[in-house]
């Protein structure tokens, strides 16, 4: 089963400065099982999950949660994967538009 999160609680999860830890970053969750459900769902597409894509990893400064985010098709549109670092599990993920958000295009 998937959880999405509301904006709310999507930003709950974040601190004023989040940071990068892409190429630092050990995984404490398999996430991939949960990114197979969301294959089903067609929130992510089969490619991305096969190839395990992940096009960035960022950590709140509290380093209680991650947010590993996938690409979607769609341009600056991401499917944010939230991990609770300190419950090694998958809290539920946001589909994060960067355009909407942050007025892009």
């Amino acid at each position: 089963m998937t959880t999405i999160l509301t904006e709310k609680e999507y930003k709950e999860t974040m601190t004023d400065k989040m940071v990068d830890v892409t190429t630092t970053a050990e995984p404490t969750v398999d996430i991939w099982p949960y990114v197979e459900l969301l294959t089903k769902d067609k929130e992510v597409s089969k490619y991305v999950y096969e190839n395990q894509l992940i096009e960035m990893v960022s950590r709140n400064d509290k380093g209680t949660f991650d947010h590993v985010l996938l690409p979607t098709d769609n341009s600056n549109t991401f499917v944010v994967i939230i991990v609770e670092l300190k419950k090694e599990s998958v809290k539920g993920h946001f589909r994060l538009d960067l355009n909407k958000e942050y007025g892009l295009e």
